[in-house]
């Protein structure tokens, strides 16, 4: 699920999610790196038309709050499976092996299962079961707009810095794009350090078409160990 309703107030223009980073605009980055794990990737937007053309199911938001809180509630109630994992618009970095790694950590009566960095809970990168869905439509209900509020400590697992530094080195899945230094930051982290896939560093191509620097594997890449096995939602 991907939240692109946001008022794009700090970085004017076109909307910042359709800024090249690369070779791809931020929004076909994200798409690219969901649709290699999940079966449906959700958008959720303000003005559809916007978004024509991308391989995605576009919503909009059910509830007129017009917040993030809006944004996931509307992306809950749309989704066709029990998890989803949640990003902003505006985030270049996306990691696979972050998003596999909160998938293999679902439990039985777990709801929400969040990345915790040294900076604090990543909520905008986290995967939400939809049985949230009460507790987000009486917060909204009540104008209580902050996503950290629907938290229950023994409905949600937290995974913790060194887990996810083994995953991600330099912590690239939490970074977003708000500014035009933001957007320079990450233009300049593709074309110096390349893009990373599965552990492996991939250069963009050169003018000649051959690429930058041969894939680098660390010394301890990991691979999922747990396939994901997607279960229908009930309905009736």
């Amino acid at each position: 699920m991907i939240l692109a309703g946001g008022c794009n107030t700090r970085l004017p223009g076109i909307k910042k999610t359709f800024h090249k980073i690369g070779s791809k605009t931020i929004i076909e980055r994200i798409i690219s790196v969901f649709s290699r794990i999940f079966p449906q990737v959700i958008l959720v937007v303000n003005n559809p038309r916007d978004f024509l053309g991308l391989d995605a199911l576009v919503v909009t938001d059910i509830d007129p709050s017009q917040c993030a809180l809006a944004g996931l509630h509307a992306g809950l109630f749309y989704a066709d499976f029990d998890w989803s994992y949640v990003t902003a618009c505006d985030t270049p970095f996306v990691n696979e092996k972050i998003i596999r790694y909160l998938l293999s950590q679902r439990d039985y009566g777990k709801q929400i299962i969040i990345p915790k960095t040294r900076g604090g809970l990543e909520m905008l990168s986290a995967l939400y079961h939809k049985s949230c869905l009460p507790r987000v439509e009486t917060n909204l209900e009540k104008q209580v707009f902050m996503i950290k509020k629907i938290l229950k400590p023994e409905k949600s697992i937290q995974i913790p810095p060194r887990v996810l530094e083994s995953l991600d080195q330099d912590m690239r899945f939490a970074f977003n794009v708000n500014t035009l230094q933001d957007l320079e930051t990450a233009r300049n982290l593709v074309l110096t350090q390349g893009d990373r896939k599965d552990g492996y560093q991939i250069q963009e191509k050169n003018q000649s078409g051959t690429p930058g620097n041969k894939p680098v594997s660390p010394a301890k890449a990991t691979k999922d160990p747990n396939p994901i096995v997607w279960r229908p939602r009930r309905t009736g």
